[in-house]
This record gives C-alpha cells, structure tokens and sequence, in this order.
C-alpha cells in the first residue's frame, strides 16, 4: 500500500477528537497544579508575533501516564515519557459503555467478559477505552467541582485480567483509572506495573462505542512521568 492509498483510506473514515480544550480554569487534580495561559508578547508591545506562555503540570486535562508515574527507577517496567516506545500510542480501540455506572462503582473482570462475548474479543496490543459518561461534569472549577469529586473505577481483578490479555494502553473519560474512593490505586500499579499506558480526561466516547482506531501522542519530555496529548480516533 502506498502513502497515497494509506490517505484515501484514512478520509473514508469519520475523525473524533477525544480530547478536551486546556483552559485556565478547567478541572484538575485536587493535588496537581493548575493550568496557566499567559500572554508573554504581543503586537501592542511591537513584536512581530503574539506569543503566550504555558504554565501546564504533565497530568494536566486529556494526558498520559507514562510507567514513571508510580514505578521506581529500579521496577523493570520503568519508564519516563522520552522512553516510552512510539508504538504505544496507537492502536485499534475497543471503547466499552459504563455510563450507567455511579462515582461508587468499579469495573469488574466478569463485566469486561461479559462485554467481549457479546461484541468483540480483546486482544494484544489493543488499547481499552472506558465510557463512563463523566465528561457530562467537565466544567469550569468556578463553576463546579463534580468531575474532581469522585468519580467510578476499575477493580484491581479486572485490571489483572486486561494485563494478562496484553492490551497496550487503557483509557478513560474520569480524573483516574483508579476510583476516588481507591485509597491504594491498585489498577495504576497493575496496569503500569505491565507496561500498559494510561490515558485519562478522555472526551467523547460515546461516540466511539466498539471498534476504532486510536491515536494519542504524547509530547517527548525527559523524565516525564506523563504528558498532555491529542487524542483522536478513527470511526
């Protein structure tokens, strides 16, 4: 196949921007710093370009985890975002619908069962989406706090089960993989400590439901435990 088919194939399908606008004033992490937008030159000052700075923590709205985010240096699986294989950031998609779940409810291995058995296997190298419909929440901090919280997870044996399927990545549309009410983040170690990249603060994906074709590229930084990205899928 040629670059060119490769293009005429890729405009049959529909593009979805899973990823949220960086505003000041959007959601973050109770415990992570905020996102900052500052004018740094403009025209009215006599350059020739207007330029802002970005003051932005790494897991700061739509975002990946890199394995660094909660493994040591010496956890085999360790690695900063510079490190992370190129390969991990795309892949065929398999978005599953939770959005009947509460901020109380966790995935559950026999659910994901459940899920495959009445639509498609999962298989390696895959990448899982969770559709929790908590996006419905993302709004301005001055205007709301319900995203931030609490929000629905997944259990530590379903997270196991997706490790030993070998997926390469997981996402979801909540603040964290790990429910709010997780006191010892198990899917964070399991699915991290397997290598498997995180992606949260996802938007859209009910409009993704079964099978796509994800993209979601972090920016490159040394020693970075995560980056912001640009999530899209292919429908």
């Amino acid at each position: 196949m040629s670059i060119k088919d490769l293009g005429k194939m890729l405009n049959q399908f529909e593009v979805i921007d899973l990823t949220h606008v960086l505003e000041e004033d959007m959601p973050v992490y109770p415990t992570h710093s905020r996102y900052a937008h500052t004018l740094w030159d403009s025209f009215e000052t006599g350059s020739p370009a207007l330029v802002y700075q970005l003051l932005i923590n790494e897991h700061c709205g739509t975002h990946m985890d890199a394995t660094a985010h909660f493994l040591k240096q010496d956890h085999p699986e360790h690695r900063w975002m510079a490190e992370i294989s190129t390969d991990k950031f795309h892949s065929r998609a398999l978005t599953m619908d939770f959005s009947h779940y509460g901020d109380t409810d966790l995935v559950s291995k026999a659910e994901i069962e459940a899920w495959e058995r009445e639509n498609l296997q999962i298989e390696p190298n895959d990448t899982v989406l969770l559709h929790f419909g908590w996006d419905r929440h993302w709004t301005p901090r001055s205007v709301g706090h319900a995203y931030t919280k609490s929000w629905p997870g997944v259990s530590e044996a379903a997270a196991v089960y997706l490790a030993e399927k070998r997926i390469k990545a997981i996402g979801c549309d909540t603040l964290a993989i790990d429910s709010s009410y997780s006191t010892t983040n198990p899917a964070h170690y399991v699915l991290l400590g397997n290598g498997i990249v995180i992606i949260e603060n996802l938007t859209n994906l009910g409009k993704i439901s079964g099978e796509s074709y994800l993209f979601a590229f972090p920016l490159k930084i040394k020693e970075g435990s995560g980056s912001p990205i640009r999530a899209i899928a292919f429908k």
